[in-house]
């Protein structure tokens, strides 16, 4: 090879010194290269769970708006027809969206606000049906409270469950007065205390036959030391007390009859002796039987044209009552007989 040849190939290749630093710009892009690599490896746990995340999120959001998820069936169990309507009315009103994200807190809230109902229980089942297990308010009374201007049906804690309806519920049973308002605490207590009298009163007439209920219409709870009871299809209102309920209706009722027969052997017999008395009987207004060892009678002024219905019970006239005494002379004679 000529020296002209030599110092051409010379040109055209790089010198050593190029070589070595090329070669170290190779290694050291090589080397950064590889350490991105080796951290991005370290942390492939956290980008896996971010992609898994961020895969579920998505799938989620497209299982929600999925029709898959809409509500189709409400089962409602627990309770009476009637009311397994209303509840699955309200549970499809409420239910609106996906099964999904459904929150059974804010439904359960929504049905218990409903006056029959005490409580529910929600369970959802996937994909499209809602089971709703009713627990019913059941009727303890039928009451008269001044507030609701009608007669109202109460479940045994007192609260007003629906009104009366002569069509569906019939002829009504006793009908019970003197009860507060339910819309307090103090309210629904003092109203739990009179359900409570009313069924050991209800409990007593019905203990034995005959069954004395049935000669009740209606009973004034006003007062718990002193339960009146009206006769059915009469304006009497007989004093009760607060116990002993069943025998002093009992005594009650046979003077009650022993006066409309006129049957003056029973009035001799209970001690009776104002001989007047049977003159007095289209009056007689209460029979009260709160002292066990005597009984008042308390006459009206006139005698009414007719038995009244009064579902309050009746009132609590100011008559003459003779309790163990002679009668006196006069157009409000009344008589008095210690109780058997």
């Amino acid at each position: 090879m000529s020296v002209a040849q030599e110092r051409t190939t010379r040109q055209a290749l790089p010198s050593r010194r190029e070589q070595t630093r090329e070669a170290v710009a190779i290694r050291g892009a090589g080397t950064l290269t590889g350490r991105l690599w080796d951290q991005l490896w370290a942390w492939r746990p956290a980008w896996a769970w971010a992609i898994f995340l961020v895969a579920l999120s998505g799938l989620g959001l497209a299982l929600t708006r999925s029709s898959l998820f809409t509500l189709r069936q409400v089962e409602v169990i627990g309770c009476e027809p009637r009311l397994a309507e209303d509840v699955e009315r309200a549970a499809r009103q409420n239910a609106t969206g996906s099964l999904l994200t459904l929150s059974l807190t804010a439904l359960r809230q929504s049905l218990e606000s409903l006056s029959r109902v005490r409580q529910v229980s929600v369970i959802r089942i996937l994909p499209d049906t809602l089971r709703i297990v009713v627990a019913e308010r059941k009727p303890a009374a039928l009451a008269q409270m001044a507030e609701r201007g009608g007669l109202v049906w109460l479940d045994e804690e007192g609260v007003v469950i629906a009104a009366y309806d002569p069509e569906a519920d019939g002829e009504p049973p006793n009908i019970a007065v003197g009860f507060a308002s339910d819309r307090t605490p103090a309210g629904r207590r003092e109203n739990r205390e009179r359900l409570q009298l009313y069924r050991n009163l209800m409990w007593a007439l019905d203990a034995a036959e005959p069954r004395l209920s049935e000669r009740i219409e209606s009973v004034d709870l006003s007062h718990l030391q002193d339960v009146r009871a009206q006769l059915r299809g009469s304006r009497v209102v007989i004093g009760l007390g607060k116990e002993d309920f069943r025998a002093r209706l009992l005594h009650a009722c046979e003077i009650v009859d022993a006066l409309q027969r006129r049957d003056a052997a029973i009035l001799e017999r209970l001690r009776f002796s104002d001989p007047r008395i049977f003159e007095k009987a289209a009056y007689l207004k209460s029979v009260n039987i709160i002292n066990p060892k005597q009984v008042n009678l308390e006459f009206d002024d006139r005698p009414t044209g007719g038995a009244a219905r009064s579902p309050s019970g009746g009132s609590r006239p100011e008559a003459q009552a003779v309790t163990g005494q002679k009668p006196k002379a006069g157009p409000r004679a009344a008589g008095s007989a210690p109780r058997r």
